[in-house]
């Protein structure tokens, strides 16, 4: 077993997306009132790596069989990790990524999440039938949904600690439902991947996020306030969403062409990575007075392009 099929067997390069949602989170949460407790934050930060490449790991143990009968050259598939490390790698990261949210005070949301993540990978797993892999309409829009969920609770793991009353910002629902919606997309992308096609799909994919990604930072350009800070809480935030929306674009006008599940795969990619640059723009355009949140989702979107050269996020 070498050290770096562990890191693949948890996806490492897709983490600092995950990381980059409790910088956007925060930001959030400030702008709906919130004290920044910096105490908070490291466990925050810990909760979501632990229960994030947990969900990883679970991914495939749960999808042992499907993946092998896709060809896919993932750790257990290829005997680099056996099944019982994997599997131990995989609880003992569930359990850092919980004991980092009990001390963040966000325990019960955190094992809702962790709970969500592994209903996902059993919905996403499909139907294994003779040397077919199938995925059934229902279950699929249902694991898109819940993975989803899990995206859009991970953004809101900041408020649940820092906030008395979290659903009373209108602000939370914004962010919440374009995270929700941005992850229906890039999900319904890697069930596609799996299947070898659906380019119809592609199109309106492209339509649709271009509301998903500006809702929130136009939303921002509207509230009392904005106009003091028209560089950070303006232009900023509305040209790293743009950086997102023609990378994405340009991804999917590839797998338009070519709808292969190599195609789909670097749309899915691109869009997991594409998460820092959402939570980036959410970041300055909520927190303009506190740019570190932004910078420091920023640096994420490098950060798993770099990681990405090694392990792949999908």
């Amino acid at each position: 077993m070498k050290p770096l099929a562990v890191l693949k067997l948890v996806r490492l390069s897709a983490l600092p997306s995950a990381l980059a949602d409790i910088f956007g989170g925060t930001a959030v949460a400030l702008a709906c009132g919130a004290t920044l407790t910096h105490g908070r934050l490291p466990w925050l930060l810990v909760a979501t790596a632990g229960i994030y490449l947990g969900g990883m790991g679970a991914n495939d143990l749960l999808h042992l069989r499907k993946d092998r009968l896709l060809g896919k050259r993932r750790p257990l598939v290829t005997g680099e990790v056996s099944f019982g490390l994997a599997s131990a790698v995989t609880v003992g990261l569930y359990a850092l990524g919980l004991a980092g949210a009990a001390l963040a005070g966000v325990a019960l949301p955190a094992l809702l999440l962790a709970g969500l993540t592994v209903l996902y990978n059993v919905l996403a797993a499909g139907r294994v039938q003779g040397v077919r892999v199938t995925h059934p309409r229902l279950q699929s829009a249902a694991g898109v949904a819940v993975i989803a969920c899990c995206r859009a609770l991970n953004v809101c793991l900041p408020a649940l600690a820092l906030l008395p009353h979290p659903w009373s910002c209108a602000l939370l629902s914004w962010a919440a439902g374009s995270v929700f919606a941005y992850f229906c997309v890039v999900t319904s992308l890697s069930l596609l991947e799996d299947a070898g096609g659906g380019w119809p799909f592609l199109r309106p994919a492209q339509l649709v996020l271009l509301p998903i990604v500006l809702a929130l930072p136009v939303n921002r350009l509207f509230q009392p306030g904005a106009a003091a800070s028209p560089v950070l809480g303006t232009l900023a935030p509305m040209l790293v969403a743009a950086a997102l929306l023609l990378q994405l674009w340009r991804v999917l006008d590839a797998a338009r062409a070519e709808p292969t599940p190599q195609r789909l795969g670097a749309c899915v990619a691109t869009g997991i990575r594409g998460e820092s640059l959402l939570m980036a723009a959410f970041a300055l355009a909520c927190a303009p007075q506190h740019p570190w949140l932004g910078l420091a989702a920023l640096a994420c979107y490098p950060a798993g392009r770099l990681l990405s050269r090694w392990i792949s996020p999908t």
